[in-house]
C-alpha cells in the first residue's frame, strides 16, 4: 500500500473545505479557472463550430481532457444541438452521453470527463464535474466507512452520470456543505486529491476516466 492510500482522509466539514479552497485560491489554478469561465461566458452558444472549437481547445489545453480531434468534437457538438437542453435547471445525464460519444475514424469514443467539464463550464450550478482524482477521494471516504451514499451493484460513477450527480449532491448535504457551490466542492476534493497524489512517487493516471471502484 502506498503512503497516500494509507493516510486517512479527514471527515469533510466546512472548515476542511475552506482550508483546501484557500490552497486552491493561493495557486494559479483559480486564475486559469476564471479565465476559462470568461471564455465560456463570452461564447455561450454552441451553434458555431469556430466558437465551440475555441472552448474545446481552451478546456482541453488547461484541464487535460484528452481530446485529440478538437474540430471533430466541435462539429459533433454543433450537430447534436445542445443549447436548449443545456439551459435546463437540472442535469441531463443523457445529454452528457450525447456530448461524450464521438466518432473518430469510424470508431466511437466516450469522452466522459470532458463532457462533464464542458457542461459544467456552461452551467456550474447544475453539472458537477466528473474527475478521476475526485472520484478517488470519494471512494476512499466510502472505504473508510463514510456513508454519504449507498449503491446497488449496477451503479458506477464512471458509467452513469446520474449516479455521479446524486453522490456529489448527497456528499454536500451529508456533511453540511450546502453553503458551498458544486464547483467549490470540486475544487476542495481535487486539491486534496492532488496533494495525496503527490505522495505517490512514480504514479501516473489515465487522463481520461480510468476505472474507479465506484
Amino acid at each position: 500500500m502506498d503512503a497516500a492510500a494509507s493516510l486517512p482522509i479527514a471527515t469533510p466539514s466546512p472548515e476542511q473545505v475552506r482550508l483546501y479552497l484557500a490552497r486552491w485560491h493561493g495557486s494559479d489554478n483559480e486564475r486559469i479557472d476564471v479565465a476559462l469561465r470568461k471564455t465560456f461566458d463570452a461564447l455561450p452558444s454552441n451553434r458555431d463550430v469556430g466558437e465551440v472549437g475555441v472552448k474545446i481547445a481552451a478546456l482541453n489545453g488547461l484541464y487535460w481532457t484528452n481530446i485529440l480531434g478538437v474540430l471533430q468534437v466541435a462539429r459533433h457538438i454543433v450537430a447534436i444541438d445542445i443549447d436548449a437542453r443545456l439551459d435546463q435547471p437540472t442535469a441531463d445525464p443523457e445529454l452528457i452521453e450525447k456530448i461524450a460519444t464521438v466518432k473518430h475514424g469510424g470508431k466511437r469514443r466516450r469522452h466522459y470527463s470532458f463532457a462533464t467539464k464542458y457542461s459544467s463550464f456552461h452551467q456550474p450550478a447544475v453539472y458537477p464535474i466528473y474527475d478521476s482524482l475526485v472520484a478517488g477521494v470519494l471512494n476512499a471516504l466510502l472505504k473508510q466507512g463514510e456513508t454519504f451514499d449507498i449503491f446497488t451493484p449496477q451503479e458506477h460513477w464512471r458509467t452513469d452520470y446520474a449516479v455521479w450527480c446524486r453522490s456529489v449532491r448527497k456528499f454536500r448535504t451529508h456533511y453540511g456543505l450546502d453553503d458551498f457551490s458544486l464547483r467549490d466542492i470540486d475544487k476542495y476534493l481535487w486539491t486534496m486529491a492532488k496533494e495525496r497524489e503527490a505522495m505517490r512517487p512514480g504514479r501516473t493516471r489515465n487522463l481520461e476516466d480510468p476505472t474507479t471502484a465506484i
